[in-house]
């Protein structure tokens, strides 16, 4: 959400256009919010709405519907996040549920279409026998039959549909997974597989080395992205209705902040249309066409622009106050262009970076990995014993240092493995390029697989192999040329509200 405009503040702010808010468009998702995150009880029942579609697989609807699959699923994982004390925002935990929620939904229609066509069932008996032991009528741990008639006679159907359809879908699980049991070759080559193990000298090359007088030539040569305006503007469906309420604008006695608040449909609508001092670059983000940002430089105070195409819609701009060209004396200016380049330029950084890394490999080479660090100043680190571990796999030793905070990136990363291992004694590597820095590398010591890694391996593979496969069954089951995924348009539809897109 925007903060208000303030006067005082002249640091530039990126702009975004997204709701004001979390803006909850029906009962039934508002009651949820309210208890999931706010502390009562998960909820069980709601009235109001009949059920929200968020798509389709096969001709069966994926819907939330009071009680059943999707609406438990969504609870139990709602309330999973508020236990958990999980800090990220309302509405990305939000988002979170739901999607997880959907894609569970989606995973059990598809089990269950599956086993309709294999003309599975389960017997009325077994229903009942799951009903009685539902909790929800348990008293002093036995069924009790009265809590069981307050329900109303579709409830009682819901329920019992709900009931056949998780036993179905458990037995599909079962009988899926049932088979998962692996051969004691097979564990043995698994477990051989977290060894030998490696352990590094590594001279790391930061990218926050690149120099600032570097960051102000660039500064300098792309001047247009760092000039600061301040602007208000109005953002409208189309360009035809943004060419209207522009009319007005131009009229006498129609300020724009009137407008913006009256018709414009960003963020910014509450507070005159003003965005606050903004960076060119920030504001060229939202253009569909970059080139308009030249546009909005060569506005002067009063002026107001064409109707101009963003991500949003169709926008008109009124300059508030003249660009003000950057200053590279100004406190955090250079902070704000390091940070663009680290985003944006990133390449620029890197063939810096590497080449100081270059440099410096040529020279351990000729004169040692220890000399050439005290030469260069440079402190050696060394990293852990690890395996070849593509993904960090939990079934293996992972690649993560707290001297080294990017190690883990190298993970991802087969060049990494391929150099690391490529590796002779004392043999020094070519510069190897993660996220934030670029590493040179000297073997320091090998060693076979941890007995105690192995045998742990070779004897819980068989319930980490069934694991695996239960995560494995939503490609097993789910056909994507039969769902339809309507998730996003109905998730801004139902839970942000009507304001979202």
């Amino acid at each position: 959400m925007a903060e208000p405009r303030n006067p005082e503040k002249k640091t530039p702010r990126s702009t975004h256009t997204r709701s004001r808010g979390l803006y909850i468009g029906s009962l039934i998702i508002l009651a949820i919010v309210i208890v999931t995150f706010i502390g009562a009880p998960v909820v069980t029942r709601t009235a109001g709405r009949s059920h929200l579609v968020f798509g389709r697989y096969g001709n069966e609807e994926i819907r939330y519907q009071p009680g059943n699959f999707f609406a438990r699923q969504y609870e139990a994982i709602a309330q999973s996040l508020r236990d958990s004390g999980n800090q990220a925002n309302l509405e990305l935990q939000l988002r979170i549920a739901w999607r997880e929620a959907f894609n569970r939904a989606v995973l059990h229609t598809a089990v269950l279409q599956a086993a309709d066509r294999a003309g599975m069932d389960v017997s009325s008996e077994r229903v009942d026998e799951l009903i009685a032991s539902d909790p929800r009528f348990q008293v002093n741990g036995r069924f009790d039959t009265q809590a069981y008639q307050n329900i109303g006679n579709q409830e009682r159907f819901q329920l019992r549909n709900y009931h056949r359809e998780s036993a179905i879908f458990d037995q599909v699980i079962r009988d899926v997974l049932a088979g998962a049991e692996s051969s004691d070759g097979e564990k043995q080559f698994v477990a051989e597989m977290s060894g030998p193990e490696r352990s590094f000298e590594v001279v790391r090359f930061p990218f926050t080395e690149f120099p600032a007088e570097q960051v102000r030539t660039f500064a300098s040569e792309n001047d247009q992205l760092f000039t600061t305006l301040d602007l208000a503007v109005v953002t409208l469906s189309s360009e035809d209705e943004a060419s209207q309420i522009r009319e007005q604008a131009l009229q006498p006695g129609n300020p724009i902040g009137d407008l913006a608040r009256t018709y414009s449909r960003d963020l910014y609508a509450d507070q005159d249309g003003q965005i606050g001092p903004v960076y060119g670059y920030e504001l060229q983000q939202e253009l569909t066409n970059p080139d308009d940002l030249q546009k909005l430089l060569d506005l002067q105070p009063g002026d107001t622009s064409e109707p101009l195409e963003t991500t949003a819609g169709w926008a008109f701009y009124q300059a508030l106050s003249a660009p003000a060209p950057f200053d590279p004396q100004a406190d955090g200016a250079i902070a704000d262009v390091r940070t663009y380049m680290q985003n944006f330029e990133q390449g620029r950084i890197q063939d810096y970076v590497r080449a100081e890394a270059e440099s410096f490999a040529t020279q351990a080479r000729t004169d040692g990995f220890a000399t050439a660090a005290d030469g260069a100043d440079r402190t050696i680190l060394n990293t852990p014993f690890f395996p070849i571990n593509y993904g960090n796999i939990q079934l293996f030793g992972q690649l993560q240092s707290a001297q080294i905070p990017d190690l883990a990136d190298a993970a991802y990363r087969q060049d990494f493995f391929e150099s690391a291992f490529g590796l002779a004694a004392d043999e020094i590597s070519d510069p190897v390029v993660l996220r934030q820095s670029v590493l040179i590398m000297r073997l320091r010591e090998e060693r076979p697989a941890q007995e105690s890694n192995v045998a742990f391996i070779r004897d819980y593979y068989g319930s980490l192999e069934r694991q695996f496969k239960s995560d494995a069954l939503q490609t097993a089951f789910v056909d994507d040329r039969r769902l339809e995924d309507n998730f996003a348009q109905a998730f801004n539809r139902y839970v942000l509200g009507p304001n979202s897109n």
